[in-house]
């Protein structure tokens, strides 16, 4: 009987093969975390436009050199604060609709609407249409940065269907969303770069690292995000899996509340600055896998300065403490990560040493970021990603007081002269100031400690070697177009 059934089996195939349906290829990729949404606009997390990325383009992408090039620009000139560009011809959408300036200007008004990434296009002063393929924008700020900010996967274009569904111009379209744990795409074959030799691609939640490694292993998904630096060891041994190593524009930080009482003392947290064991932390959770912080941004952005951090010292830590009355209470609030978790251990047993009793507090990611946005912690422990390879989008975000709450400052941290110092490099025309200005922020950051950078982000994606033509991006969101398998 088990014979008959497949053969039989075999027959069904062979005969799907010769009426021109042939098997799907189908690649499978594991996230840490459900995607919140196909509307890139409304969430910038990363595993959200992990997928998002595949259904949408951008007006420009970064290189590896962190150059800005155009995607769905043919080119573009700039004058002064105004930028002139044209689109490609013939790239249309998934519903058939061809691309053009109307459906671009849309689009990034939409972006002006909702919070999250309106801080993307406040540089744009006014979008004119000039033709179907031409636009003019005129910026409020230095150039580059409204350019850097345009790569960003949030700012995609994106246009409503007759459904009011939202749609896009990339290689894959959505067939099934859900709840978000399970995502399935399948090809775009009117895809302007060319028809994606993969018939669909599956993105599925699992939560826990280990379990992520093992379905690679067992070829239940052909690539896996978030590799726990334990497990990074064993694709050393193995002859179907590889591992990639590379360093992303995110950075874990402890972020601190500087309007609670005494977190709103300087020295309490140039105290917890000095008392946390930033080599520790990536020894015993990255296994010296990652790099230890100076800056809330990464060496590979431009506007970072390196400039030393502030090294484990704990008499120093000590000594402050001496003026305070101990034990003081705080709670440090973590979001479901495992590496978050163990983070959030070692800093509770550093602070310890100096009187600071820390409760470890650990929500659901929307549960965490609702609450921090309100200002309801004392400290946390965050990721940020600088995804547009510039230092304004790491630093206005974070520290200007304009942006505090969901936008970023979370540290709820107001200081006029960093306050002036970003409103300025925004203006600023000259790269060389531009960085001069970042340079004088990460001191005062290094010496206020409303942030204090511990690890940036390496990332450690497991693949199948079967899987060719995947493209790493520092940002996160890693293209798939020309995957095959």
């Amino acid at each position: 009987m088990k014979s008959f059934f497949k053969i039989f089996t075999i027959f069904i195939l062979l005969l799907n093969i010769a009426l021109g349906n042939p098997e799907k290829k189908i690649v499978k990729i594991g996230l840490g975390y459900s995607g919140r949404s196909y509307d890139p606009h409304k969430h910038t997390d990363s595993s959200t436009l992990a997928i998002t990325k595949q259904i949408y383009n951008n007006l420009f992408i970064l290189d590896n050199e962190n150059e800005v090039k155009g995607e769905l620009i043919e080119n573009y000139s700039i004058k002064n604060n105004t930028i002139e560009m044209d689109l490609k011809k013939g790239i249309l959408f998934q519903d058939g609709e061809e691309l053009n300036s109307e459906i671009v200007k849309k689009s990034l008004e939409r972006n002006k609407s909702i919070p999250v990434t309106k801080v993307l296009v406040d540089p744009i002063e006014k979008i004119e249409v000039i033709d179907k393929y031409k636009l003019r924008i005129i910026c409020t700020t230095n150039v580059d940065i409204l350019l850097h900010n345009l790569t960003h996967s949030s700012m995609a274009i994106v246009k409503e269907d007759k459904n009011k569904k939202l749609i896009g111009t990339g290689a894959f379209k959505l067939l099934e969303w859900g709840t978000g744990e399970k995502v399935i795409l399948e090809k775009n074959d009117n895809y302007f770069k060319g028809s994606p030799k993969i018939d669909i691609l599956e993105f599925l939640t699992i939560p826990e690292a280990p379990n992520r490694y093992i379905a690679l292993e067992t070829n239940e998904i052909q690539i896996a995000y978030d590799i726990s630096s334990i497990d990074v060891k064993a694709f050393k041994n193995s002859k179907d899996l590889e591992i990639l190593n590379k360093l992303s524009y995110g950075t874990d930080f402890l972020s601190i509340n500087t309007e609670k009482a005494p977190l709103n003392d300087k020295r309490v947290r140039e105290a917890i600055s000095y008392a946390i064991d930033k080599d520790s932390i990536n020894e015993v959770i990255f296994e010296n896998t990652s790099k230890v912080a100076n800056s809330i941004i990464t060496p590979n952005t431009f506007g970072y300065s390196n400039k030393e951090e502030k090294k484990y010292n704990l008499e120093k830590a000590k000594k402050i403490m001496k003026d305070y009355k101990t034990p003081i209470e705080i709670e440090l609030w973590i979001y479901e990560d495992t590496s978050k978790y163990q983070m959030a251990q070692i800093i509770q047993a550093n602070l310890k040493e100096i009187g600071i009793d820390v409760k470890i507090q650990t929500l659901e990611l929307s549960s965490f970021l609702q609450l921090t946005a309100q200002g309801k912690h004392n400290a946390l422990i965050g990721l940020w990603y600088t995804s547009t390879g510039d230092a304004d989008y790491g630093y206005y975000p974070l520290l200007h007081n304009n942006s505090r709450g969901g936008v970023g400052n979370r540290s709820f941290y107001n200081n006029q002269r960093v306050n002036t110092l970003l409103d300025e490099a925004r203006k600023e025309p000259l790269k060389e100031k531009r960085k001069e200005k970042y340079k004088e922020i990460q001191e005062i950051i290094l010496d206020e400690n409303p942030i204090i950078p511990i690890v940036y982000k390496t990332y450690n994606i497991g693949i199948n070697k079967n899987i060719k033509g995947f493209k790493f991006n520092p940002n996160g969101n890693h293209i798939l177009e020309n995957i095959e398998y």
